[in-house]
């Protein structure tokens, strides 16, 4: 029953990112700017959570270890994630910064192999071949198509790929110690705190902006921080870092679908293969998984 709840609550957690992402492109689309949009609605997300945070467990106390890992986790983690995945987006479309972002669970593992000396079984090694040669194909390397492709979009996506899957391999040690709301708010908060050092104030500290500018700063607050970074770490806590990384893959055929009917967006045949070899690395994983436990 607690596997099957944390399944759920990442298959939940996958959707509210996948919408987010139609999101910011949309609110791109409406003329707001990641130097403005990024920074309010981390603002916003912790005026939400920090209310409920004190209400439901009141004032955390963290020691200094925990305060420390937190701050990498918010910093390494949420913030990285988040401008890596703003700024991407803003560049490459979103369908195409969606497949290179799941290559994270290959990446996480591949630090199991790595560092934590996981002993791979055959299937897995295949699936990390078709993640990343699916990945290739996205971008259409061996057939000339990346020179039309921003490149720099395509690093903050990869960039994203990387903080994503840091976020659950540190995010699954946080868990074994500090509650999964204290996390999402505290390295919410810490992302916050980092955006609004970075930025010059005149980007973000407007509050005169059209109702509609509003509606899609609330609407990230909520998809993109607040619903998806709580369910996140609760699964995590319920079934590890990687097989959360596995049940998010509902977020791919999400965010493709949305993006093709509202954004319009296209993906040519070779896009598509890739987007369809890293789909079947992740069954593959989950498979070998399932059979271990």
């Amino acid at each position: 029953m607690q596997r099957t709840f944390g399944i759920v609550l990442m298959f939940l957690a996958a959707c509210s990112y996948g919408a987010a992402g139609i999101l910011i492109k949309l609110a791109y689309r409406a003329g707001l700017q990641p130097a403005a949009l990024l920074p309010m609605q981390n603002l916003v997300a912790i005026a939400f959570m920090w209310p409920m945070l004190l209400v439901l467990q009141g004032m955390p106390k963290i020691g200094g270890r925990q305060l420390n890992r937190l701050v990498w986790q918010g910093l390494a983690g949420n913030l990285a994630i988040s401008a890596c995945y703003f700024w991407a987006a803003q560049r490459i479309d979103v369908s195409l910064l969606s497949i290179i972002l799941f290559t994270y669970p290959a990446l996480v593992l591949a630090y199991q192999i790595v560092v934590e000396k996981h002993r791979a079984a055959p299937v897995e090694l295949v699936a990390l071949l078709l993640a990343f040669c699916g990945a290739a194909l996205s971008v259409d390397l061996f057939h000339g198509a990346a020179v039309a492709i921003d490149r720099r979009g395509l690093i903050l996506a990869v960039g994203a790929a990387f903080s994503y899957a840091f976020m659950n391999i540190h995010g699954q040690k946080l868990t074994e110690k500090v509650s999964s709301q204290v996390i999402a708010t505290t390295t919410s908060t810490v992302s916050t705190v980092a955006l609004l050092a970075l930025f010059p104030r005149q980007s973000w500290s407007t509050f005169a902006l059209p109702r509609t500018d509003w509606m899609f700063i609330l609407s990230l607050a909520i998809f993109s921080t607040v619903v998806p970074m709580n369910l996140m770490y609760l699964a995590i806590r319920r079934i590890g870092a990687f097989h959360a990384s596995v049940v998010s893959v509902a977020e791919l055929p999400c965010i493709l679908v949305l993006a093709y009917f509202i954004l319009s967006e296209r993906m040519n045949s070779w896009q598509m293969l890739g987007g369809g070899m890293i789909l079947l690395s992740l069954l593959l994983t989950q498979r070998s998984q399932t059979s271990i436990s």
